[in-house]
């Protein structure tokens, strides 16, 4: 698992709700959860923020998150 990473620029996740697929903005400072073992690819990552999975673009996190 990749852990806890810190977000230095807003991020645009997505999830499940009850209208469908829903997007949300994370915003800046905001500590995630990565739960996948590593950065793959172009592929939407599972995050958990606030105690909700969500999904969000690999690049993305790449260039917005730092390890903490």
């Amino acid at each position: 698992m990749l852990g806890l990473h810190r977000l230095n620029n807003p991020l645009l996740a997505m999830f499940s709700g009850e209208d469908g697929h829903e997007a949300i903005t994370i915003p800046i400072g905001t500590v995630l959860l990565l739960t996948s073992k590593k950065f793959n690819g172009e592929r939407l990552m599972e995050i958990v923020w606030d105690d909700r999975k969500l999904l969000a673009f690999t690049e993305d996190l790449k260039h917005t998150t730092v390890p903490v």
